[in-house]
């Protein structure tokens, strides 16, 4: 069996298609059309290879396509791995004797080191050799393989990745003793190249993919390689059922350690804390570092309880975490949102939305702590599921409540308050949801929804009596105004309802938007921040609940605000109680001054209505004058 390099290609001549020389014997012409054959599959992929970022798919392409352009070719195969190996097995392999590439397996010995396969990989050299059918001078394996499949020669060549240390080796079968010396080796070089080319730019992608879904302080996964795994175990979830769970967590105060010790001592924090995540957590849990000092874990198979005993864990171990920096001893906290997956309607941007609520009770309840929908929290997940159902299925409704002239009983305009309606009718009012929406972030879609309503019932009663123009009361959560894009879509509503008027002006001061104190936006200046852009359009500013809490007087100080809307529970006990009457007193009294019209809520009664009337109360609300009704 011989074992020798081939030439590097056949002798060529000039040759004139119109007088064909005599050495053109019909053997060199055939071989000729064939290597140009060869060639013009190797050219035909070296422009597709930019269009796929896996190389195993483009060479079993091209090895299907070589092996189908050369009827000699009976087999090519390809095998990629480390130079150190034991054994070699076909993984790509293409052509007529496919068979005996699925079931070879070439051990190393003394024998076969010396063989083409083995020296491709190990001296890098190209070798080929001769299949003899004569089973005196063959093995009885190349015996058979060269009846069985018509192999004549063989040769193997070696495939190298420097830049990562990659090995492999290609290998080709020929039905013909000499084949590979008249064709040549530039053909099967060619191949080799493109090979190499496929899996350098796999490997390049791969890098650039890694770094491009790294976080690159932590080494964590950034938030786009979270948002992949997420998408990847919902689906696994949806198949197999088999839930999940998620932790969000927060570093407590996290930017008095950036202002006291400076942004490396932040930075060594952040890396310290997802080394312990890394230690702490389970192999096929994925972690990553969601964004600023917030981390994300996502735990396959985990149960609410086993899920709040991680946090727990967590928490702890991070509480009791201490990093020296320079002289000093760093220790933080951190809160922790907890949920697992709900059902097959549960979706990514849902829990997630969930994790943010939870993480920001957790906050607001003092820091350190975890929260999670645990107990007799739980029914909040099915009422945000029925939520989330009325929005989609459009049955998040208005209700008008009249405002009236409190001196002339004229109504002044209307309150747009949301209800739900279930799938069989029944009005829900918006007290018996709109804990559970703040609970999941749900908020923000039911304001879009009822506020674009508003806008429409104010655009035709305007059109209907523009002598008479009415105000429309529309409230907003902290989770609505704080999103840029609910903002915009607002305006860019009243923008066209406005231009749908023609001559008829229809001006935004036909719009109040009224914040609570229950949902504080922030500091006063953050709050004008937010709501500038509707200011400047002409919106009017309300604050509902005035007197239930001391925030709002600072709200009066820096907004501008119109109107004042006296709490319910100090409006009612007015007509009992000296002290609640002479605070409704003292309110009127500074609105006067400060020039703000005051609306009285939850009126109920004559008494409570004359009260405030008497007192000086501009506008007022409430059952007195009916129901909120329905929109039809």
């Amino acid at each position: 069996m011989r074992h020798e390099s081939p030439p590097a290609h056949p002798q060529t001549h000039e040759v004139d298609p119109l007088h064909k020389p005599t050495w053109l014997t019909p053997q060199i012409f055939a071989d000729l059309q064939e290597r140009e054959a060869l060639l013009q599959v190797l050219v035909k992929f070296s422009t597709h290879l930019e269009q796929t970022h896996d190389p195993c798919r483009v060479l079993q392409r091209l090895c299907q396509d070589l092996v189908g352009a050369c009827p000699p070719i009976r087999l090519a195969w390809i095998w990629l791995g480390e130079q150190n190996v034991t054994s070699i097995e076909p993984q790509i392999m293409a052509g007529p004797a496919l068979a005996y590439a699925q079931g070879l397996r070439i051990h190393r010995d003394s024998s076969t080191v010396q063989e083409p396969v083995f020296q491709a990989l190990l001296q890098q050299t190209t070798g080929w050799i001769q299949v003899a059918p004569d089973p005196l001078a063959a093995p009885t394996a190349w015996h058979e393989a060269a009846s069985r499949f018509g192999f004549r020669q063989a040769m193997a060549l070696p495939l190298h990745l420097r830049q990562s240390g990659q090995y492999g080796v290609v290998v080709f079968y020929a039905d013909a003793d000499d084949y590979f010396e008249r064709i040549g080796l530039a053909p099967f070089q060619a191949f080799v190249q493109l090979g190499e080319v496929a899996l350098h730019q796999s490997q390049l992608h791969a890098q650039l993919e890694r770094h491009a879904t790294t976080d690159p302080l932590t080494s964590l996964l950034n938030r786009r390689g979270m948002e992949q795994s997420l998408s990847a175990a919902f689906a696994r979830t949806q198949s197999s059922g088999e839930g999940f769970g998620l932790i969000l967590l927060d570093l407590d105060r996290f930017k008095l350690i950036n202002d006291s010790y400076g942004h490396p001592a932040g930075d060594a924090v952040l890396r310290r804390v997802a080394d312990l995540l890394r230690e702490q957590g389970r192999q096929d849990d994925v972690i990553a570092r969601w964004g600023g000092e917030e981390f994300l874990i996502l735990l396959p198979r985990q149960t609410l309880d086993a899920l709040h005993q991680t946090a727990q864990r967590l928490r702890e171990a991070i509480a009791t975490m201490r990093l020296q920096h320079g002289q000093h001893i760093i220790h933080v906290t951190a809160s922790f949102g907890i949920v697992t997956w709900s059902g097959s309607a549960c979706t990514p941007e849902r829990l997630i939305a969930r994790l943010d609520s939870l993480l920001y009770d957790a906050k607001r309840s003092g820091r350190n702590k975890v929260k999670g929908f645990i107990g007799a929290e739980s029914h909040i997940l099915s009422q945000g599921a029925e939520i989330q159902s009325a929005l989609n299925a459009n049955r998040i409704r208005v209700a008008y409540q009249s405002l009236m002239h409190l001196q002339s009983g004229q109504i002044m305009g209307h309150e747009a308050l949301a209800r739900m309606l279930t799938p069989d009718g029944e009005v829900i009012p918006a007290r018996a949801f709109i804990r559970a929406a703040h609970s999941l972030r749900l908020e923000h879609r039911i304001d879009a929804t009822v506020s674009h309503q508003a806008l429409q019932h104010c655009f035709n009663a305007h059109l209907a009596d523009e002598a008479n123009p009415r105000k429309h009361l529309i409230n907003c959560s902290a989770d609505f105004l704080s999103r840029a894009d609910c903002i915009e879509s607002l305006l860019h509503a009243a923008q066209e309802h406005r231009t749908a008027c023609g001559t008829k002006s229809l001006s935004g001061s036909h719009v109040i938007i009224e914040v609570t104190e229950r949902q504080i936006l922030g500091p006063p200046q953050e709050t004008l921040a937010l709501l500038q852009p509707l200011l400047d359009f002409g919106f009017e500013l309300a604050v509902d609940d005035f007197g239930s809490g001391y925030s709002s007087f600072l709200y009066l100080l820096d907004l501008p605000v119109k109107y004042l809307k006296i709490e319910m529970e100090l409006v009612q006990r007015a007509t009992m109680n000296s002290k609640a009457r002479a605070m409704v007193e003292s309110i009127q009294a500074m609105a006067e001054k400060l020039e703000i019209l005051t609306i009285a809520e939850g009126i109920e009664s004559r008494q409570t209505h004359d009260l405030m009337r008497d007192i000086g109360v501009d506008w007022g609300q409430g059952y007195w004058w009916g129901q909120p009704t329905l929109a039809p």
